[in-house]
């Protein structure tokens, strides 16, 4: 695939984050929260004894809701994945994978993104803001995949903390489905990452997302209505109070690092 670099920054200049992020994607990088560079971050903040890390607020998920919600005839809610990448995307699964076509020259994708983004403008912003350390976490391990997949988590964190607590009040497994195939999380794994969320909140920072009360985790959703049986935004005011709550919470938790590490520098020195 070829690129018309000149083209794309003479006419993307007022989303170059989403820009950014789409070439992101179909290159070959490392997963950002697990590069180099966010590593030696981790170590810094005493974050370096995880060997997984997870992206909290997900850009693809709200972004392909959005896109649903503005253009409900080409992007339906049950079609999100063909506004989300996968490298090799069009090699393995035989179609162009969205931020492929859209940086096709006279796309009707990129028409369609500028237009999103002045309508919902906080999308550019969480697009700016998704891969920063402030947006990302340490944890166990497969968590991240399975949060991902999850049809009734559908990537949003406190979602996944009561699917979490869900299945520890039940003593069950965590089953979930993978291109047909039914896949489980062993009960006692479930249960490691309910500990893992209890001990490590005020460590990483994770207040904002969920609470901790009497040996129970529940999650502290992005906008009014937000469910295992309701994940998505659906409508124009849902969409525009959960990335506003995305934003103010990677913010708030970045006021939050800062502040306990300069106290523990502080402390140190």
């Amino acid at each position: 695939m070829k690129i018309n670099k000149n083209v794309l920054k003479k006419d993307l200049k007022e989303i170059n984050a989403i820009e950014k992020l789409f070439q992101y994607f179909i290159s070959e990088q490392v997963e950002v929260e697990n590069g180099k560079s966010a590593k030696i971050l981790y170590e810094e903040l005493g974050w370096n004894h995880n060997v997984s890390y997870d992206v909290i607020n997900s850009f693809w998920i709200t972004f392909s809701n959005v896109m649903r919600l503005k253009y409900p005839g080409k992007y339906r809610i049950a079609k999100a994945g063909n506004v989300k990448i996968y490298k090799h995307h069009n090699t393995d699964w035989g179609y162009d994978s969205f931020p492929e076509k859209y940086f096709k020259e006279n796309s009707e994708e990129r028409g369609q993104v500028n237009d999103l983004c002045k309508e919902y403008p906080d999308i550019l912003k969480l697009a700016d803001m998704c891969h920063t350390v402030a947006n990302f976490m340490p944890c166990p391990e497969r968590f991240n995949s399975v949060k991902g997949l999850l049809g009734d988590v559908r990537d949003y964190l406190p979602l996944m903390i009561d699917k979490i607590q869900l299945c520890v009040d039940a003593g069950k497994d965590l089953e979930y489905y993978h291109l047909g195939s039914l896949q489980k999380v062993d009960n006692k794994i479930v249960k490691d990452w309910h500990s893992f969320f209890i001990k490590n909140q005020e460590k990483y920072c994770l207040s904002m997302y969920y609470q901790v009360k009497k040996n129970r985790i529940s999650g502290i959703t992005f906008f009014k209505g937000q469910s295992l049986s309701y994940p998505c935004p659906l409508e124009k005011e849902e969409v525009e109070e959960c990335l506003k709550t995305m934003l103010d919470k990677i913010n708030k938790r970045a006021d939050l690092i800062l502040k306990r590490y300069n106290e523990e520098h502080k402390s140190n020195s």
